[in-house]
């Protein structure tokens, strides 16, 4: 690499433990964990953000926008009571805002899932139990797609096993209204998928 006419070597970019003292290893202990958070949220985060209308290459940047906002949050020394929630939350807003400057706020979720279903169906069911598979899942969709955007938000947050107030932090939403949508969600949910 060549910086304003010096070369630097792989070598010259590491940094030894003597240098770094404290705070170095402080910022490598964080690394961890954000990195174990990471690993871990990644999954039902992303899970998340496609059933609100991401796709999957906009769900995995404002994944790395979330945890490097995170990153920043902790090491500024930011609280640390809820970073699930928080992680959440901030991934939520992100994609708000991006769908809104996309202009779409609004879409087909119920084809994003079917296509994610399919992508991470097991192949070895017979062709009876995939047909009646497909018609229970075809219920199911149109069941979801029937709710509002906030039962389905809210739906979704309690299916990631979020509590009604984290919820409720999460959308900017009280408590009673988290649960005034999830009884109203499951009761449709209910009735339309028995239809």
């Amino acid at each position: 690499m060549n910086l304003e006419g010096r070369h630097i070597s792989g070598t010259d970019l590491c940094v030894s433990p003597t240098i770094l003292g404290q705070d170095g290893q402080s910022t490598l202990k964080l690394e961890e964990r954000i990195t174990r958070m990471y690993d871990a949220l990644h999954e039902p985060v992303y899970r998340y953000l496609i059933c609100r209308s991401a796709s999957p290459v906009d769900a995995d940047d404002i994944i790395q926008e979330t945890f490097l906002r995170l990153y920043r949050h902790l090491n500024a020394g930011g609280r640390e009571d809820n970073i699930r929630g928080w992680v959440f939350r901030v991934a939520h807003n992100i994609n708000i805002n991006e769908l809104k400057r996309r202009g779409h706020l609004f879409s087909n979720a119920p084809d994003e899932l079917s296509e994610l279903e399919n992508s991470h169906a097991d192949p070895t069911p017979g062709p009876e139990e995939l047909f009646l598979r497909g018609e229970k899942m075809a219920r199911i969709h149109a069941a979801i797609s029937t709710l509002s955007e906030q039962q389905k938000q809210c739906l979704y947050l309690r299916a990631e096993g979020f509590r009604y107030r984290e919820i409720g932090d999460i959308l900017g939403v009280t408590i009673s209204t988290v649960a005034e949508s999830l009884r109203r969600a499951i009761k449709k949910l209910i009735r339309e998928s028995h239809v």
